[in-house]
């Protein structure tokens, strides 16, 4: 056992005020008090590492722009704060056009898996809103009649999302949040954050 490590340290310290049946003096309680203070603290701090979560995400596709091979709408990379790169694969599940500036809307399933760790992966359900530049503009309408993919036309997608399933490294994760990617024919890129559950 390593006993340097603070944790176990005082937790060793505790374990064998027990056994010898120590009686404290004043002082010995101001020094158990020390101890009990900042082993409260060092869990504090493992806990709130958790209490976010953060994702930024990147496509570049190529000329002609279509779908990723592996069907989703956008397939790119991701640096997910605490986990490492990450593949992200974001595909579209239902839509509805409407032309006004953030009128149109879409559900979508984005999967996360660890580039180090093939077995680790997130996956989230998402809704939202596809915003154009401008009140229903030239760029907005060409969008709608180019296609999303075509170079230029920028959008926005935001959304929500929350957990559906979580394995390897990511198990046990659960929560929501809000993501936003800018899309710009073949480029996308934006993040996804939110508060994660036990």
């Amino acid at each position: 056992m390593n006993h340097h490590h603070p944790i176990r340290r005082m937790t060793s310290l505790l374990a064998g005020l027990a056994v010898n049946r120590w009686k404290p003096g004043p002082r010995h309680l101001i020094l158990l008090s020390a101890l009990l203070a900042a082993l409260s603290l060092a869990f504090t701090g493992t806990a709130s590492a958790q209490t976010s979560f953060q994702a930024s995400v990147t496509f570049t596709g190529t000329l002609p722009a279509g779908p990723c091979s592996n069907g989703a709408y956008l397939c790119g990379t991701a640096n997910i704060a605490g986990y490492g790169a990450a593949i992200w694969d974001f595909y579209t599940t239902s839509g509805t056009v409407v032309y006004s500036p953030c009128g149109s809307s879409y559900t979508a399933t984005s999967v996360f898996t660890l580039v180090s760790d093939p077995g680790s992966v997130l996956v989230v359900d998402e809704s939202g809103s596809l915003c154009g530049l401008g009140h229903d503009g030239a760029a907005y309408r060409g969008y709608f009649n180019n296609g999303s993919k075509a170079f230029g036309h920028p959008f926005a997608i935001a959304g929500s999302w929350a957990v559906d399933s979580a394995s390897g490294q990511f198990a046990g994760l659960t929560g929501s949040g809000t993501d936003l990617v800018n899309v710009a024919g073949a480029h996308a890129a934006g993040s996804y954050t939110g508060t994660p559950g036990p």
